[in-house]
């Protein structure tokens, strides 16, 4: 696949700044020293069979997962919006990043709803020992990359400083780093579509996705983008994700998640 395949493009300021890791901040997040998983999860309100899936992502971020080995991120697609009901956080770029995804591992259809684990399609996600099994060898790993997280909330948008290194020299254009705005506790009452009738509801879902932004090839990067926030944001019930992957296969090397910030 080209590189360009799986950059998504929004409205939005980019910063070189080499200082960042000497700067003290109040709302940050440092990596784990082993990998933590990235769970996506591919999903639509225009899918019947997607509200089980919705719900066993909300009960396990809720409940299960340790942000310090999982992170999650529940993407929408809008292929299922010609059924007759428009989900209003799917995006366009969002289902081009899953049929990239797709491709990449040698597939040309894709569906919903689709869990990838660290960028990997795991097709046995309901089955609970399948899915552990898939997060314990992930996590037992030593994490092959440093990240470092800071949000810094802004009345109209978020300013979001990630910086960090790879453990080993990249080849240029080998790996990425992504940057999403995530949101939970949103509702839709469904009216039209397979899920006429239903009041569904959502957690972490992706509300903005920027990259991949540069790796240098000693593997450092610091960055600063600013997010316009989106309808309906409430900043309480939101977060930042940051996550380096390899453009060539998909694999996420590693993930990190930061909430919302108390005041």
């Amino acid at each position: 696949m080209k590189i360009p395949s799986l950059a998504i493009t929004l409205i939005l300021t980019l910063a070189w700044t080499p200082n960042l890791l000497a700067k003290p901040a109040d709302c940050v997040a440092v990596s784990s020293s082993t990998r933590t998983a990235l769970v996506e999860l591919y999903t639509s309100e225009g899918c019947n069979s997607c509200p089980p899936a919705d719900r066993w992502l909300s009960r396990q971020s809720e409940a299960e997962w340790d942000s310090r080995q999982v992170v999650a991120l529940a993407f929408h697609v809008d292929y299922w919006d010609r059924l007759g009901w428009k989900d209003r956080f799917a995006q366009p770029a969002f289902s081009a990043r899953q049929r990239a995804l797709a491709a990449q591992q040698g597939s040309r259809t894709v569906y919903t709803p689709q869990v990838l684990v660290s960028g990997r399609s795991l097709p046995q996600w309901q089955r609970p020992e399948d899915f552990q099994q898939e997060i314990t060898t992930l996590t037992a790993q030593p994490a092959p990359a440093d990240l470092r997280a800071e949000l810094i909330p802004e009345p109209d948008r978020w300013r979001v400083r990630a910086s960090g290194q790879a453990r080993a020299p990249v080849a240029r254009g080998e790996l990425g780093l992504f940057v999403a705005i995530y949101q939970d506790r949103l509702d839709s009452q469904v009216t039209a579509g397979e899920n006429a009738g239903e009041w569904l509801r959502h957690d972490r879902v992706t509300r903005a996705l920027l990259g991949p932004l540069a790796i240098d090839p000693d593997g450092r990067f610091a960055h600063t983008v600013s997010v316009p926030l989106p309808d309906e944001f409430v900043a309480r019930d939101a977060g930042v994700v940051i996550f380096l992957q390899r453009l060539q296969s998909g694999e996420v090397l590693q993930a990190l998640a930061r909430a919302a910030c108390a005041g």
